[in-house]
C-alpha cells in the first residue's frame, strides 16, 4: 500500500480520462495495513478496506488515508475456503485463483482504496460536491470507479517494477474474479429482481457494461450450469478504460442523467432464473451468504494499586451471547 501511495501521481497521470479531470500535485496518501483485536460499530466483521475522508474537497486539499484490514481479510478467506471457485470456475480459473487469488484480492483492495477513491479532479463548474449532483447514484459510481482503477492498472509494468506483481496471471485472476462476481453475488438476493447495495450494483455495472460493449465477458452454459467467463483479457481492459473514463467524466461534471442511465441499464436488474440457479448451487456448498464476526474478549488483571498488570484473551464462540453482553454493558453505563 505504501508503494502504491508513493506512486499515486504516476497512476493519476495514466488514468484513461481527460487531462482536465486529472489531479495535479497529488499528496501521497497515508496507507496502512492494520490488525484489529476488537471492533465496534455497524460491521461485525469489519470492511476489508477503507478510504477517508469521503469529501472530495478535503481529498484535494489535504489528501487521504487508506486502510486495509488484514485481520478481517485473512479471517474471511479462511472461513470461505475454495468451495465457491470450484463450483463457479473453470479448471483454468481454479488454477489461477489457487496461485494468485488472495494476492489479487489484496492488490484490488489496496488500489481501490489508495488510487481509486482518492483519484480524479472535479470540474471547476461544480459549485457543490459531486454527490449533491449525482444523489442516489453517487455511491455506486464511486465504488465502481475505485474498482476500475485497480483493473486498469493491474497490468501496468510499474507494478512489476515495484515488486507488487510477478506475473500477468495475477491480473488475469483479478479479471476472472470481476467477471465471476456478477454471477456469484446473486446468492445474496433471494427475492425480487433488483440489486440495492452500492458495491454489488457497481460490480454488475462493470461486468455487464464490458460484456455489452466489448464482448470480452460472456455468459456460458456447461453441463447445464451457468458460468461468466473472460474471453479476451486485452479487450476487457479496453472496456475497463471506456467505463472508467466515462464514470470520471460523469463525476467531474455532475451528470445525473448519464449516471442514472448507466446504472439503471447495467447495474440494477438481473435474470431471476439465473439467480435461482446460483442460489440453489451455492446452498449445496454449505456456506453462509453473509458473515458475522465474534470479537475476542480481553480481561484485565489489576495489581494492588489498580493498574493493569496483565491482559488475558479468550475466544468466545457464541455471537448472540456476546451481543447481549454488549447491550447489558451499555445499559449499565447509561
Amino acid at each position: 500500500m505504501k508503494k502504491i501511495a508513493d506512486n499515486a501521481q504516476y497512476f493519476e497521470d495514466r488514468a484513461p480520462w481527460k487531462n482536465e479531470y486529472k489531479k495535479k500535485g497529488v499528496k501521497p496518501p497515508v496507507a496502512k495495513a492494520v490488525e484489529t483485536t476488537v471492533e465496534t460499530g455497524d460491521f461485525h466483521v469489519t470492511t476489508i478496506g477503507d478510504n477517508l475522508p469521503n469529501e472530495d474537497e478535503i481529498h484535494a486539499k489535504y489528501g487521504s488515508k487508506s486502510f486495509i484490514f488484514s485481520s478481517s481479510t485473512r479471517a474471511l478467506n479462511e472461513a470461505s475456503g475454495t468451495a465457491s471457485i470450484h463450483e463457479f470456475g473453470s479448471p483454468a480459473e481454479i488454477d489461477l485463483d489457487t496461485k494468485y487469488g488472495r494476492e489479487a484480492d489484496d492488490l484490488l483492495t489496496s488500489m481501490h482504496e489508495v488510487i481509486g477513491h482518492g483519484s480524479g479532479a472535479l470540474s471547476p463548474k461544480l459549485t457543490n460536491s459531486a454527490n449533491s449532483y449525482l444523489r442516489e447514484y453517487f455511491s455506486t459510481l464511486e465504488e465502481a470507479r475505485a474498482d476500475l482503477m485497480a483493473y486498469w492498472n493491474v497490468f501496468d509494468p510499474k507494478l512489476k517494477e515495484l515488486g507488487l506483481v510477478k506475473s500477468d496471471d495475477l491480473g488475469k485472476a483479478m479479471y476472472n474474479s470481476a467477471a465471476r462476481t456478477m454471477l456469484l453475488q446473486l446468492r445474496r438476493i433471494t427475492k425480487g429482481d433488483s440489486i440495492e447495495e452500492d458495491h454489488m450494483r457497481g460490480r454488475q455495472l462493470i461486468a455487464k457494461y464490458i460484456m455489452d460493449k466489448t464482448g470480452a465477458i460472456a455468459l456460458e452454459k456447461r453441463d447445464g450450469k451457468s458460468f461468466v467467463v473472460v474471453k479476451d483479457y486485452v479487450k476487457m481492459r479496453e472496456g475497463v478504460g471506456l467505463l472508467l473514463a466515462e464514470l470520471m467524466r460523469v463525476k467531474a461534471e455532475g451528470d445525473y442523467d448519464a449516471i442514472k442511465k448507466l446504472i439503471d441499464q447495467y447495474g440494477v436488474h438481473f435474470d431471476t432464473a439465473l439467480r435461482d440457479e446460483v442460489v440453489t448451487r451455492y446452498r449445496k456448498l454449505d456456506l453462509p451468504t453473509y458473515w458475522a464476526g465474534v470479537n475476542p474478549e480481553l480481561t484485565a488483571q489489576l495489581d494492588a494499586k489498580g493498574n493493569v498488570a496483565k491482559v488475558t484473551i479468550s475466544y468466545p464462540r457464541d455471537y448472540v451471547r456476546q451481543q447481549l453482553g454488549y447491550s447489558a454493558m451499555y445499559a449499565e453505563n447509561k
